[in-house]
């Protein structure tokens, strides 16, 4: 026995490194909550915009989207509607048309070109046969989004300070429409104010989101990434063959549906657990060969060198997530039996406790893995926004910040199987919340 707890330790010495190691960054820019966000200048032009949207028979909603655009403080000719409608069996084109929007209509019949990323891809070959130079920054968004009337503004001082990818602030419409989507608003909330908010005003990349984020032309029209996490799959393409980072646009606003129901929240996290394990093998471990490629070179800003760390880390959360729902079970199991076998000590991951000191271990894992990143943190992200929100049930905002912690676990099933699965895009339920200016 004593062999094989030796064996025992020093896998989980490892394994310890390797999920410590993908949420090091996250930690870290964890306990800069009292970093401001990035503000950038007045720009002193308007730059010219074209916004995106990608639809799939959304005729219910794509209205409300389309005249949010229009609707923009920002001149009129600055900034074109352009929808992708992905193989609409409705009206969806018609009521863009109707709306002053642009509707380009792609038919695809295959049925693995279902992700949005390929909506975006043939989308985006049509604008190219139009030339390059007749567009200069994209903003992405999705069917169900509506904009602040500020929105473009905010992009455009970014734009004007040398910001080529932007991530914007990711808001919802409805919030706290029940539980699960206020829960899902403030994990979006947590994730811009604490780590894109710090990493920004640090100058290291944060990642693109899916909806609402802007992109040079020069980079979207040349668009690599297809896997069913194409934001993040951008995301690092760009740092990797370019070296360019995604800078975070606090006051770029837009608001965007949150899943309303424990189904919808596992079919999104699916997709995101297949893709990103995916990614990991490939683009991760090339983030992780040119952080060490780089370390010592002097031509090369800290910032960049980070970068490829925090990249590198990010995209590893999941396999790190799989090898310890895997591993962690069967191990703490052993040591139990273990130690109910008549052993006084049992090995833990850190070291040989007693049976007292290896439950208060498990305790404090389970504090730091969850309560801290999972409660303290979106509790003070949405102080910090909390006027940007639209709050209509008190009662839902109290609960889902207690619950919030639990939601992580909810979140692991789901991931682990898009990891060994497959799973197809479906829309969410649509609301018919309207943002009021």
């Amino acid at each position: 026995m004593g062999i094989l707890n030796n064996v025992l330790f020093w896998i989980n010495i490892v394994r310890l490194i390797f999920i410590l190691g993908s949420f090091f960054f996250q930690l870290l820019f964890g306990c800069l909550l009292f970093l401001k966000p990035r503000k950038y200048k007045k720009a002193e032009k308007y730059h010219d915009f074209t916004i995106i949207i990608r639809a799939r028979n959304e005729a219910e909603v794509i209205a409300d989207a389309v005249d949010s655009c229009r609707k923009l403080d920002y001149p009129k000719d600055k900034f074109r509607v352009v929808v992708f409608c992905h193989n609409c069996t409705d009206n969806t084109a018609e009521i863009v048309r109707q709306h002053g929007g642009r509707a380009i209509e792609i038919f695809d019949d295959n049925p693995k070109h279902r992700k949005a990323s390929y909506c975006r891809y043939y989308g985006r070959q049509e604008l190219k046969k139009e030339g390059k130079g007749k567009y200069e920054y994209f903003c992405f968004i999705d069917a169900d989004n509506q904009l602040d009337k500020n929105y473009l503004n905010a992009c455009n001082d970014a734009a004007d300070s040398g910001v080529e990818l932007g991530r914007t602030f990711e808001n919802s419409k409805n919030f706290t429409e029940n539980i699960v989507s206020c829960r899902n608003g403030l994990y979006y909330i947590r994730d811009d104010q604490v780590a894109c908010k710090a990493r920004s005003a640090r100058h290291i990349g944060c990642v693109r989101n899916g909806c609402a984020s802007r992109v040079k032309a020069e980079y979207a029209l040349d668009w690599d990434a297809m896997s069913s996490s194409d934001d993040i799959e951008f995301t690092l393409n760009r740092l990797i063959k370019d070296g360019k980072k995604v800078e975070y646009i606090d006051r770029a606003v837009v608001y965007e549906d949150q899943p309303t129901s424990i189904s919808e929240m596992a079919k999104r996290n699916a997709r995101m657990g297949h893709g990103l394990f995916r990614l990991y093998f490939t683009l991760g471990f090339k983030c992780l060969e040119l952080f060490f490629k780089n370390l010592f070179k002097k031509d090369v800003p800290f910032s960049t060198k980070l970068s490829y760390l925090d990249q590198y880390c990010n995209i590893s959360i999941v396999p790190a997530s799989l090898v310890a729902a895997i591993w962690i079970p069967l191990y703490y199991i052993y040591a139990l039996i273990y130690t109910g076998l008549g052993h006084t000590r049992v090995i833990s991951g850190v070291g040989s406790y007693n049976l007292r000191w290896f439950v208060w271990f498990i305790v404090i894992a389970l504090c730091v893995a969850l309560v801290i990143p999972f409660f303290v943190q979106p509790i003070y992200s949405y102080f910090s926004v909390k006027k940007r929100l639209f709050v209509t049930n008190k009662k839902v905002l109290v609960a889902s910040m207690f619950l919030v912690p639990f939601y992580r676990i909810l979140q692991a099933a789901p991931i682990f199987k898009g990891i060994f699965t497959n799973p197809k895009w479906a829309a969410l339920k649509r609301s018919k919340n309207k943002i009021k200016q």
